[in-house]
């Protein structure tokens, strides 16, 4: 196994973990399809069953719902969440950020491994 397909497994767990910490979280549903969902696109990718295009489409949909739900003032991602909505915002948005920069990855692969 090449390291690129070791990369693409190892984000795949990492999203399927991500998804599993989201269980807890006021609104679960949301949070654990965003992060599964990219976890089957990372492993679809490590079999190279989709094109180009359809990482294109996600990384869009990830940077644009990251960009949306930055909070307008950041006050970090350490802290605890009863301290303020912002912080919880700003997490969500860097998991979306993490999410849109795999696609990225996914995408330069296929289209390396396509042409």
């Amino acid at each position: 196994m090449k390291l690129r397909g070791l990369l693409l497994l190892v984000f795949a767990v990492l999203f399927i973990l991500f998804a599993f910490v989201q269980l807890n979280d006021p609104d679960p549903g949301v949070w654990v399809a965003v992060y599964l969902s990219a976890a089957i696109l990372c492993f679809l990718a490590f079999k190279r069953k989709l094109f180009r295009w359809v990482y294109a489409l996600a990384f869009l949909g990830y940077a644009i719902a990251a960009f949306l739900l930055w909070p307008p003032i950041y006050q970090g991602i350490f802290f605890d969440m009863s301290r303020s909505p912002a912080i919880e915002e700003a997490r969500e948005s860097l998991g979306l950020t993490i999410c849109a920069l795999v696609m990225v990855y996914c995408f330069l692969l296929e289209w390396r491994y396509r042409d």
